[in-house]
């Protein structure tokens, strides 16, 4: 299974990111305030993960949530390539009845075992080059 998706330039440092469902992201390389930053849409996208994965194990709990919120944390080394060397999640959950080991649980099942972001922090990255004339 393959999933691809394009980023465009849009002059300066400005890009935009596009899937094949033509939703997209604003990325600013600059941090202007035009869109997020690279290093910021990884930790979106382990939030963003996290909190969809944990959310179908809940309902598959039976639990009502009511507010479902994580907070990513990411710490980075000071010099380039500022890689992260590790993450911190803060998962804000309210509703009635809500049963923290199954939050718990889910959290975990979803950083563990489901969430395809988590798991391919530790995979390679490979890349190939294409020019073309203007």
């Amino acid at each position: 299974m393959s999933k691809t998706l394009t980023v465009n330039w849009q002059g300066e440092r400005a890009f935009v990111a596009a899937n094949a469902a033509e939703n997209r992201v604003a990325i600013d390389g600059n941090h202007s305030g035009r869109g997020m930053g690279a290093s910021e849409l990884l930790l979106a996208a382990l939030g963003g993960c996290i909190a969809t994965t944990a959310i179908g194990v809940l309902e598959k709990k039976r639990q009502k949530i009511n507010s479902f919120e994580i907070e990513v944390q990411g710490e980075q080394l000071p010099d380039w390539p500022r890689s992260f060397t590790q993450f911190h999640l803060i998962c804000r959950v309210s509703g009635d009845e809500v049963d923290p080991q199954a939050v718990e649980r889910a959290i975990e099942l979803a950083e563990t075992r489901y969430c395809t972001v988590s798991s391919s922090l530790r995979g390679p990255v490979t890349h190939e080059i294409i020019i073309t004339p203007s």
